[in-house]
């Protein structure tokens, strides 16, 4: 297979491409990340740490796009994150209110945490963030956390559509 270099985001990352999936080689912690995207949709992505890949959604396409985008869209970051992590950690000091709707909503002093469970039957922690919802989950050894308009869906109907992109997306990690 012809592998070419693609772009070169940063001194300490490169991005190759070969039909439809991308390498992304971080050689700060020597490890590569898969992701199976075509070319164009691997060249929007943007890079920002060796563990973090930021990625923009379109809605409903479900396509990673460019800053240029202006229909709407989900931010969505993968976060390769140690065994140590835990997202359960995030509602650890709240105070839980009640179930609505299959829907535990917890209490922050300044804020609301609403938490349901995934298709998959993952826990996923969404809270309001201004004109948009920011939720976190886990994916296999991953954190997904994604950002929305409110208007824009549903909470679960935004993990779904989130996790559709990101199991074809994420192939492996080596």
């Amino acid at each position: 297979m012809k592998t070419y270099l693609a772009m070169a985001l940063t001194p300490m990352l490169t991005w190759t491409s070969s039909n439809f999936a991308c390498t992304l080689y971080d050689k700060i912690n020597e490890t590569n990340y898969h992701l199976n995207l075509p070319d164009k949709q691997c060249r929007n992505i943007t890079y920002m740490d060796g563990r973090i890949i930021p990625i923009r959604l379109s809605y409903p396409q479900g396509q990673a796009v460019d800053y240029s985008w202006s229909g709407p869209k989900i931010s969505l970051r993968i976060y390769y994150v140690d065994a140590t992590y835990n997202i359960e950690a995030s509602i650890d000091k709240s105070t839980y209110l009640r179930t609505e709707n299959n829907i535990d909503i917890y209490r922050e002093p300044q804020d609301d945490i609403f938490a349901f469970n995934g298709k998959d039957g993952v826990r996923v922690f969404v809270r309001n963030f201004g004109y948009t919802w920011l939720a976190r989950r886990m994916h296999r050894d991953i954190l997904i956390i994604y950002q929305y308009q409110k208007d824009l869906m549903g909470f679960s109907d935004a993990d779904d559509f989130v996790m559709q992109f990101v199991n074809k997306a994420i192939t492996s990690e080596e």
